[in-house]
């Protein structure tokens, strides 16, 4: 599983990237239809799959948009200040379309003036939407700072330092509702993932975006997720995640590592077909659209689901449709090819 590098496809694209931000996906939206749907599921298999996709999703996601950021580029054109600005803008748009979906179908909250400005100027999260406001603040970084991020990223020295600095960040939380402000640094009244906590992952996966993942890489990480399972079983609680600890920020390192190593070598050696690579290539569309199913569904019908199998139905059947329309979407607009990987997917 180790040693391997990404490797563009015929279309461009790197085909381990994709297919790392498919199972991603695949586990984001499950954990929230179980959470968002479900009503006393039975058996371990449940929790344990809810707490494995908390403790890696942000942080995965993370990781994989700074391998797209580290990746070798072959383009030379500069992008025009519209090229630049559009991943923002539909960023920013997501945001607050999720955050307003979630207060009106979930929370039920009037749509009044306060509701309208906590989400327009994002002083307050808004729940299972909290990750495109961070998305949202990455894109601006990644923007206007990209060839800062990649310096820091690919200088090993630099960017254990700075990893250090945004695990040390953890230590820093606010209570106070100032826009943007659970975005960036930890929130005590609502949960979110601050980018300065998980800005690590970002700056590792920079670093594996231009290298391979060798066999001693395995051995801190097995230490940051072994420290993190001794504090759980310890204490019986997992670390904090909301505001998130630096043992919860760490925690995901094996699995991620494994992630990487397993993708990497799987799509030097198979031919992965292309419906599997949609979620990943299209990132973004699959959050918010499952987001709105979701959250309408909850205010349609509550929580029906009653047993894992059909939680695990309707995760594939919503991820299936979505992909179908990216399919039929594809076909008739005549944009069947795709264009390498974004930061901001």
């Amino acid at each position: 599983m180790a040693g391997q590098t990404s490797t563009p496809s015929r279309s461009g694209r790197a085909d381990d990237l994709d297919l790392l931000k498919t199972l991603l996906v695949i586990g984001m939206v499950g954990t929230h239809v179980v959470q968002l749907l479900s009503f006393r599921l039975k058996g371990t298999a449940n929790v344990v799959w809810q707490d494995y996709a908390n403790l890696i999703s942000f942080s995965g996601y993370m990781f994989a948009f700074g391998i797209g950021l580290g990746l070798p580029k072959t383009r030379t054109r500069t992008r025009t200040l519209a090229e630049t600005l559009r991943p923002i803008a539909l960023l920013l748009l997501a945001a607050w379309v999720s955050s307003l979906a979630f207060a009106l179908l979930v929370d039920r909250r009037p749509l009044d003036g306060d509701l309208v400005i906590d989400i327009l100027s994002m002083r307050r999260l808004f729940g299972w939407s909290e990750f495109l406001n961070t998305f949202f603040v990455l894109s601006i970084l990644t923007a206007f700072a990209r060839p800062v991020l990649v310096a820091i990223g690919r200088n090993p020295v630099l960017m254990v330092l700075a990893s250090a600095l945004g695990l040390l960040s953890t230590l820093v939380v606010v209570n106070a509702l100032v826009p943007l402000a659970g975005t960036i640094i930890g929130h005590t009244d609502y949960a979110s993932f601050p980018l300065l906590a998980y800005l690590p992952w970002f700056l590792v996966g920079i670093w594996y975006g231009g290298n391979r993942l060798r066999a001693w890489h395995f051995i801190p990480a097995l230490a940051a997720t072994g420290l993190f399972a001794y504090a759980a079983l310890t204490t019986g609680d997992y670390p904090a995640r909301f505001p998130p600890s630096a043992l919860w920020v760490a925690g995901p390192a094996l699995f991620l590592l494994a992630y990487l190593g397993f993708t990497r070598w799987l799509c030097a050696r198979v031919r992965v077909p292309r419906l599997l690579l949609l979620p990943g290539q299209h990132v973004l569309s699959f959050l918010i659209v499952s987001n709105l199913a979701i959250f309408s569904a909850r205010f349609l019908v509550g929580r029906p689901i009653r047993t894992e199998w059909m939680a695990g139905l309707v995760t594939l059947g919503l991820l299936g449709a979505i992909t179908l329309g990216w399919v039929l979407w594809q076909r008739f607009s005549g944009s069947g090819g795709t264009r390498r990987a974004a930061a901001a997917q």
